[in-house]
């Protein structure tokens, strides 16, 4: 029997729901993108979206998961493993700038989620290593040297202040910044976390 109704797989709605909350949290923020609009921008309904999300909450974090995830294997393109440390670190450095460069709406909602109660610190990050092998690669990587890695043993958010923190916040400038100065940037970034 034929159907004028597109049968959608669930896990295409469940990224259509997520899609939806990133473009109205980019667009609106949190409390101004109510479960009513994210269903009709996902085109679902809102008993769908409580279906896969028990609430607004859990949908944002569940979309803060799903961009990092996507972040995570953006940080490691370049075949970074099996690279020396310091090349590997450069070259994650250079992808975080690209990544914040092209994908705006997420950047938009990462400065949110992570500037608001949402953000739980270090358990999000546990969670984070926990659920996406690529995170739990670059941690592996750019350890502290009392975990026999090259790094100060400084607070881990004060390593992705030093390091991803600076990439995204040079990624906010109107105006591109030349591979040149990004190279030299990466490279003063690695000093202020290994010297």
């Amino acid at each position: 029997m034929f159907s004028l109704h597109p049968v959608t797989a669930p896990k295409d709605k469940r990224e259509a729901i997520l899609q939806a909350m990133l473009e109205l949290v980019a667009e609106r923020g949190f409390h101004d993108a109510p479960m009513s609009l994210v269903a009709r921008r996902a085109g679902t309904s809102a008993g769908i979206i409580y279906h896969y999300f028990p609430s607004k909450d859990d949908l944002i974090r569940a979309l803060y998961l799903h961009v990092k995830a996507k972040m995570g294997r953006f940080l490691i393109e370049g075949q970074v493993v099996g690279m020396p440390v310091e090349l590997a670190f450069k070259r994650v450095w250079m992808n975080a700038y690209r990544f914040y460069r092209t994908h705006q709406q997420e950047m938009k909602f990462l400065d949110q989620y992570e500037n608001s109660p949402y953000c739980g610190g270090s358990p999000e990050v546990e969670a984070l290593v926990q659920q996406d092998q690529n995170f739990a690669l670059l941690l592996h990587l750019f350890r502290p040297k009392s975990a026999g890695g090259p790094l100060k043993n400084l607070p881990q958010e004060a390593i992705s202040e030093l390091t991803i923190g600076v990439a995204a916040r040079l990624a906010k400038r109107v105006k591109p910044l030349k591979s040149k100065a990004l190279e030299e940037i990466a490279a003063a970034c690695w000093a202020a976390v290994t010297s």
